[in-house]
């Protein structure tokens, strides 16, 4: 369209988390002139799955710790099935792992997620 000069895209998905609870995930993004806008758009897109996935890997993995330290409590199947679920995690994301240094140093470049409630405390509210 001409005349239209966008210079952010934005995007943002509520997922149903069960329990009648739901989680919206956003980003906005401002975009440099002559940028292509459908890629921009997807790019964000991408993202937000990323975080949504990644907080999904998080809930997971504190599952599977629970399950390893209560091993006693649990079937063999279920704790070979924890210490598979968190060597997934830690191989998808290396710089979770403890000590590792290497994996440690590249977390500046891993995507920042903040998650934030959608409930307004009192105070935000008056």
């Amino acid at each position: 369209m001409e005349g239209i000069k966008y210079t952010r895209v934005e995007y943002s998905k509520t997922y149903n988390l069960g329990n009648y609870e739901n989680e919206r995930i956003g980003l906005t993004a401002e975009v440099p002139e002559g940028t292509d806008m459908l890629s921009a758009f997807n790019t964000i897109r991408n993202d937000v799955e990323a975080a949504h996935e990644y907080r999904k890997d998080l809930k997971k993995i504190e599952w599977a710790k629970e399950i390893l330290k209560n091993k006693d409590n649990h079937y063999g199947r279920e704790v070979n099935k924890a210490e598979e679920i968190i060597e997934e995690f830690y191989e998808k994301y290396p710089f979770h792992r403890p000590n590792d240094v290497q994996a440690a140093l590249q977390l500046a470049e891993a995507p920042l997620i903040e998650h934030k409630d959608a409930k307004e405390t009192w105070e935000e509210r008056y």
